[in-house]
Order: C-alpha cells, then structure tokens, then sequence
C-alpha cells in the first residue's frame, strides 16, 4: 500500500514534465498544396532535378511519368508493331522509344506525352495507331 501511495505521485509529476507545452506564437501558418502535376507534361524543372539529368533519358523519363510507357497491346491483328509508342523530337520524324536510351534530358526544354488519338492528328498513318512521346528541345516547337 505504501509503495503504491508513493508511486502515484512520482507518475503524476512524470507525467506532467513530459507533457508538450503550448507554443506561444499564435501565428496561422498557411500550407500551401503542391501544384498538381499534367500527367500528360513534363515541365523543365523536373528534367533539371539532379536525380534526373544523371540518368539517361529513358530511365529518366520512365521515373517521372511511367504511364507514358504503358503497353497498350497491338491494335491490329496484321501488324504487331501497330499500337507502340513512339518518340518525335521537336514534331519531326517517328523513331523508335529505344532511341531514348542514347539521349539524356538536358537540352529537352519539355515532353509531351499524344494519346493515340492525338499522335493520329498530329502525325496521320506514321504514328500507326499508337501513342507519341514529344520531345521539345526547341521553345519555339511547343
């Protein structure tokens, strides 16, 4: 009994040296949300990020927005290659996305990511129903 006498006290004193005091700023402090990102973009200041520019331009960009690198499966039963996806630098020529792997992302300014659809407008039977990853090295190709 005594022992639990002298111990009641010992953990209310305890208890109240580690309890967190209030702090006396009555300041609000606003937080600001990050900016959402478009899933559809990759903006200049992501390819700057140190993480990034060390790698080269496929792993970069695989890390930044994966989705662009979904497989959609083929979309003709003739043509296998129908339905992959391609890369364009500056809006010229289709080339292969295993291209990007000789580049790296210094001089791109930002990519764009054309759904099928778009690539189809864009760049008529050549993006053979897939979707098309642009380059813009150049500020005036946007």
């Amino acid at each position: 009994m005594r022992f639990t006498r002298a111990l009641i006290p010992a953990v209310i004193i305890l208890a109240s040296a580690c309890a967190s005091s209030q702090a006396n700023d009555n300041e609000l402090r606003t937080v600001q949300p990050k900016a959402k990102k478009n899933p559809n973009v990759i903006t200049r200041e992501e390819l700057m990020d140190p993480a990034i520019t060390s790698r080269d331009a496929l792993t970069a960009l695989r890390h930044l927005r994966p989705n662009m690198f979904t497989y959609r499966g083929p979309t003709s039963p003739n043509d296998l290659s129908a339905g992959n996806t391609h890369i364009s630098q500056d809006y010229g020529p289709l080339m292969p996305v295993d291209n990007l792997s000789a580049m790296n992302t210094m001089t791109f300014v930002e990519v764009r990511f054309l759904n099928a659809e778009q690539a189809q407008a864009r760049f008529g039977l050549n993006a053979n129903g897939g979707p098309v990853i642009v380059l813009v090295s150049n500020a005036d190709a946007r």
